[in-house]
C-alpha cells in the first residue's frame, strides 16, 4: 500500500472546502504540478441507500396525510442521480466530455483529470485558482470585466442548453470560478463539479429555444404556443414571467426594450415565492 509521500511532494490535510458528499484537498505532485483531490466521505456510500429509503417513507407518509403534497418525484430523482454523483469516475468522464465539447470557447477552463490518481471515490484534477463568480470584489481587484463574464456565461450555458443538450446541473457560485489566465491573462471561467449533467432531447431544446425567441421578439402567440407545449397550460403568462424574471407587462412590451424597475423587482420576488409549487409541477412534467 502506498503512502501519501509516495504519490505527492506535499499534501494539505486541511481541506480547501467540504460539502455533503466530499471534501477537496490541495496537493503537489513530485513533478511540481499542483492538484486538487476530491475525497468522498467514508460513510456516504453505505449511508446513501438508507437515506433514500427514509426519504421515501417520509414522503409517502406526508402524501398520505396531505394528498396535495406531490413531491414523490424527489425520491425518484434521488434514486437516479445519487449513484451518478457518488461515482467520481463518472464525474471525470463528464469533465472530459464537456471540455472537448466546448473547446471552441477559449474563455472556458475545465480542470484536467489525473486518471492514474483517481478512483470511484477519489478524483484528482488540476488545481485551478479563482474567485467565485458572484465575488465582485475579487473581480474588481483582479481587473476582471464583469460584463464580459456575464456575456460568456450566457454563451456557455446557451450552448449547453440549446445546441449540445448536455447541461451542468449544479452551477452555483462555488462551482463557477473566474480568473485571469496565468499565461494569456485572458479572462476565464473555471467550471467545477461535473458529477451530474442533464441530457436534453432535441424536441425539448427546440421548443425551449422557440419560446425564448418568442419572448425576445414579443411574439405573444409564440409565447403561448411554446409555453403550453412545455406544460405551462393556462398559466403560460406566469410561466413566461418566471422564466424571464420580468412582469407580464414587460413581456408584452418586449423584455429586450423595457428597462427593469425597482417596482418590478419587488413584485417579482413576491410572485416567485408564491408560485414555486407551480414551477415544480411544470418542470417535473418535462420529458428531457
Amino acid at each position: 500500500m502506498k503512502v501519501l509521500s509516495d504519490l505527492f511532494e506535499s499534501f494539505e490535510e486541511t481541506p480547501q472546502g467540504a460539502a455533503s458528499l466530499a471534501q477537496v484537498h490541495k496537493a503537489v505532485l513530485h513533478d511540481g504540478r499542483t492538484v486538487a483531490i476530491k475525497v468522498q466521505h467514508p460513510k456516504v456510500q453505505s449511508q446513501s441507500s438508507r437515506d433514500i429509503l427514509v426519504m421515501e417513507v417520509l414522503v409517502r407518509a406526508v402524501h398520505w396525510l396531505f394528498p396535495d403534497f406531490a413531491f414523490m418525484w424527489l425520491v425518484e430523482e434521488a434514486k437516479k442521480n445519487l449513484p451518478l454523483e457518488l461515482d467520481f469516475l463518472n464525474e471525470g468522464r463528464n469533465a472530459e466530455k464537456v471540455a472537448k465539447m466546448l473547446a471552441h470557447f477559449s474563455f472556458l477552463k475545465v480542470p484536467e483529470i489525473h486518471w492514474d490518481l483517481s478512483t470511484k471515490r477519489i478524483l484528482t484534477m488540476e488545481f485551478a485558482e479563482g474567485g467565485q463568480v458572484n465575488d465582485s470584489d475579487y473581480m474588481r481587484r483582479h481587473g476582471i470585466n464583469v460584463n464580459q463574464i456575464s456575456e460568456n456565461l450566457g454563451k456557455l450555458f446557451s450552448e449547453m442548453i440549446f445546441v449540445r443538450g448536455f447541461v451542468h446541473c449544479d452551477p452555483h457560485p462555488g462551482n463557477v470560478l473566474v480568473r485571469a489566465c496565468p499565461r494569456s491573462k485572458e479572462t476565464q471561467i473555471v467550471l467545477l463539479d461535473h458529477g451530474l449533467y442533464q441530457e436534453l432531447q432535441p424536441g425539448f431544446r427546440l421548443d425551449y429555444c422557440r419560446l425564448w425567441q418568442a419572448l425576445i421578439t414579443s411574439d405573444m402567440g409564440g409565447v403561448e404556443r411554446y409555453s403550453r407545449r412545455l406544460g405551462a397550460g393556462d398559466l403560460f403568462p406566469l410561466f413566461a414571467c418566471m422564466l424571464t424574471a420580468r412582469s407580464w407587462n414587460s413581456v408584452n412590451t418586449g423584455i429586450s426594450s423595457t428597462p427593469v424597475t425597482q417596482s418590478e423587482v419587488g413584485k417579482r420576488k413576491s410572485v416567485c415565492v408564491s408560485f414555486m409549487d407551480y414551477m415544480r409541477i411544470v418542470t417535473h412534467s418535462w420529458s428531457f
